[in-house]
This record gives C-alpha cells, structure tokens and sequence, in this order.
C-alpha cells in the first residue's frame, strides 16, 4: 500500500512537472511570437515613416532644381557683366562712356545670391538612425555629398554677399545716385529682379578693374560649383523615383 501511494505521488509530481514546463513553453512560446510580431510591425511602421520623408525630400529637391538653375544662371549673367566691366575698364574711359549697357553690366557685377533649401527632411532622415532602410546604397553616399557641397556653395556665396556690400557698394555709392529696380522700365532690365545701378560720377577705373576680377574670380567658380549642385539633384531625384517605385 504505501509502495503505491509512492509510485502515486511520484506520477503526480512529473505530471506536476510536465504541466509546467508546457504552460512555460507555452508562454514562452507566445512571449517571442508578442515581440516577433511587435518587432515586425515597428519595421513596417519605421519603413513607412521613411517613405513619407523621402517623398518630401524629393519634393525639397524639386525646388532645389529650380533655385540651383535660377542661381546658376544668375552667376553666368554676373560673369558676362564682371568680363564687359574689365574690358570697359581697359578701354581708357571717361565719364562721357558711360551708358545704359555699362550701368547694366555693372550692376550684374553685384548679383548677390542666396540659395534658400530646406533640409529639416535630410536632417529628420539622418536623425532617426534608419538609413539602412534605404535600399540604394548610392542614394545614401549621393545625398550626404550633395547636402555637404551645398554647405560650400553657401560659403562662395555669402563670400561674394560680404565683398558687394562691404567694398564695393561703400566704393560706389559716392559716384551713384540710385540702386533700384523698376520692372516698368524693361531697358533697364539686368537678370530677374537684379536692381540696376546709375553714375553720377566716374569711379576709380583701377580700383573698379580690381574688384571686377575679384568679383569675375569668385563667380566662376560659383558658376561651376551650381551646375555640379543641379547636376546632383537631378541624379539623386532619379535614384529617389527609383526608390519609391515614382
């Protein structure tokens, strides 16, 4: 009898046992299945996060199209304007040549450009540490070199901002009376809305030939500079359609 009453208690304690270890399996089982799942819905909603920026940062490069094509082209009329100055500066002038055209020239000289961006998307995409979730590799290189030569075009020109209005207009302005930009007047149209400027007087020519250079220097290489940016963007907006299937 107790024999029996033995082999009884130990049946019930494996059995004991056995239930346990399933009921434990079981919530394991279903606590790795809870996180797999948790795990897989976080990803599909970082994925999607990630697309709704991409769209908006091509939208921003969209713009950034326009701006860098505006802006190029703006620096190629500066260009024509500082080379026509040095070579009117070359030509031993007197007060009595200077004109319209020059006045226009001139004042293409001074185009000051600002490009305007947006970057809050690169910065949000960069921000979230999920960049692996773009598929392109070379979207990602693409991007971190536009962003990073954008940082240099904005340094050439604010450069050139800094020598306009902290040389050059002090320079002029004792021998101009105006600096305005009328579009009723279309002869005095310059670029866009790039204000035309109009002497009185006649300037320093050695002085004017001097900053003419230093002007014609810092624009060809912006020029330069803003056809690499456009060029840029049109190639990382192709990788970007490529990679939201646009």
């Amino acid at each position: 009898m107790a024999s029996t009453t033995k082999k009884f208690r130990e049946f019930n304690m494996k059995n004991t046992f056995a239930r346990g270890g399933i009921e434990f399996l079981a919530v394991l089982l279903g606590l790795s299945g809870s996180l797999s799942i948790d795990s897989i819905v976080k990803e599909r909603e970082s994925k999607e996060q990630n697309i709704k920026i991409l769209k908006r940062l091509y939208n921003n490069l969209v713009a950034d199209s326009l701006d860098g094509s505006w802006n190029k082209n703006a620096y190629k009329r500066a260009i024509e304007g500082s080379e026509n100055v040095i070579k009117w500066c070359d030509s031993n002038p007197t007060f009595k040549n200077i004109d319209n055209n020059f006045e226009k020239d001139l004042s293409a000289m001074l185009v000051g450009i600002f490009f305007v961006n947006n970057e809050e998307e690169y910065i949000a995409l960069k921000n979230s540490g999920r960049m692996d979730l773009i598929a392109n590799e070379e979207l990602i290189v693409k991007l971190h070199e536009y962003y990073t030569n954008l940082r240099f075009v904005k340094q050439l020109d604010q450069m050139q901002i800094n020598i306009i209005y902290d040389d050059i207009m002090p320079f002029l302005q004792n021998h101009a009376d105006e600096y305005s930009y009328n579009k009723s007047i279309p002869e005095n149209k310059v670029f866009g809305n790039i204000p035309k400027i109009n002497l009185i007087s006649m300037p320093d020519i050695k002085k004017l030939r001097f900053r003419a250079s230093q002007m014609l220097f810092y624009q060809k290489f912006s020029y330069g500079r803003y056809g690499s940016t456009v060029s840029g963007v049109t190639e990382i907006r192709e990788l970007l359609r490529k990679e939201l299937e646009l």
